[in-house]
């Protein structure tokens, strides 16, 4: 397998020089700060490359080979009428970016609500820090902070009920801080909701249900593929993180059945996912070696990482690597991702490497002490965000 590295930018305290020392040959980037639906200018694309790629005298060389993500504007996975336009704004980048060599293209099918993680910083037995997330605090925040209706009998009583008690028995600054984290957008997600957004379209997806919005990124998946297709590229799909019912929102990405149903809809071989093994793990009934064994041939970028189930509501944090409890062996699955590689040396593939990079990692040593360190994704900088793209 072959090591790459998540690398924010200019800003991202972590240096081009630094990631070069850890041993990985290419950096996985993105425009992220740029708003949905624009086209990314070509001079933009450019001049992270040549950021990425600069290399002292003697140096080992990194390449930009990955696109760290792009947003899927609203209207595309709501079906309005400004769809065909962004559709095909999305595979202008698409083009640009194959064209400078950037052919692995990851993004995330999630509508509104991306990653969801309820902590940040949540501390394990060793000391090092995780993200996490609480069951009862998501039903919290969906029932009494959101207000969503029909949402308190849609849940088993018993968490409705650990719920209510969570919420009468917590300050209500808790309550303050993940309101406005979720709402107003978390690191690496689409960007940050303005007052009264974020309610009008959950009122939206809502209505329009989970195989009406299947059927939306289908079409705009095929012809992301197509122009795949044409540029040489490979497109690669999260799952939803964590797949499970979150606000009543469409989910596709999160069991084995639903990624079926994306690439029967998509047959385009240039159409695959990312395999993220806390993320699948994290809704329980999903078998990781399942997904690897019915779609091995599908599997464009890897997250190996782990996670460990904190309680009977289905909680979790983010877990050690290697050390440590975890819901599952990591070694098993590097084992199996290995094997998928030799299946495909044995059958003459020619790009048979499966790039990954360690996801989620802990925050530990003196990374606690720095105020600039990046939990996903370095903040927007809403200065340039209308540069570089064009509508």
């Amino acid at each position: 397998m072959r090591a790459t590295w998540r690398w924010f930018g200019p800003q991202d305290p972590m240096t081009i020089d630094w990631i070069r020392q850890s041993g990985v040959t290419s950096v996985e980037a993105s425009l992220s700060q740029l708003p949905p639906g624009c086209v990314w200018e070509a001079e933009a694309i450019d001049t992270l490359k040549k950021l990425v790629q600069a290399t002292p005298p003697g140096q080992t060389p990194l390449a930009w080979d990955t696109l760290g993500g792009i947003a899927i504007a609203d209207d595309i996975k709501l079906g309005r009428k400004d769809s065909a336009r962004l559709t095909a704004n999305f595979q202008e980048t698409v083009r640009r970016l194959a064209q400078a060599g950037v052919r692995r293209i990851n993004f995330t099918v999630m509508p509104l609500l991306d990653w969801v993680r309820t902590g940040l910083s949540t501390r394990l037995e060793s000391g090092a820090e995780a993200l996490g997330f609480d069951t009862v605090d998501f039903a919290v925040f969906d029932v009494h902070l959101v207000k969503r209706p029909g949402a308190e009998e849609e849940l088993d009583p018993w968490l409705a009920e650990a719920a209510r008690r969570r919420h009468a028995e917590t300050p209500a600054q808790r309550w303050q801080e993940l309101l406005t984290m979720l709402t107003r957008g978390l690191p690496g997600g689409p960007g940050q909701y303005a007052n009264g957004e974020f309610h009008s379209l959950l009122g939206a997806y809502q209505k329009l249900g989970t195989e009406a919005y299947r059927q939306n990124l289908i079409d705009f998946l095929g012809e992301v593929a197509r122009t795949c297709e044409e540029e040489g590229a490979v497109f690669a799909i999260h799952p939803d993180d964590p797949p499970i019912p979150l606000c009543g929102l469409p989910r596709i990405a999160s069991t084995l059945d639903d990624f079926a149903k994306i690439f029967e809809g998509v047959s385009s071989p240039r159409a695959g996912m990312i395999f993220c093994s806390g993320s699948l793990a994290s809704r329980r009934g999903n078998v990781l070696a399942d997904f690897i064994d019915r779609f091995g041939s599908r599997i464009f970028y890897a997250h190996p990482r782990r996670i460990r189930f904190r309680d009977e509501f289905g909680s979790f944090t983010e877990a050690e690597h290697l050390g440590g409890t975890a819901a599952f062996d990591l070694h098993d699955v590097l084992d199996l991702l290995m094997a998928e590689e030799a299946r495909r040396r044995s059958q003459g593939v020619v790009d048979w490497e499966i790039p990954y990079r360690a996801d989620h990692a802990c925050r530990i040593l003196y990374d606690q002490e720095r105020a600039d360190f990046v939990r996903g994704t370095r903040p927007s900088d809403s200065s340039r965000q209308l540069q570089n793209c064009v509508e």
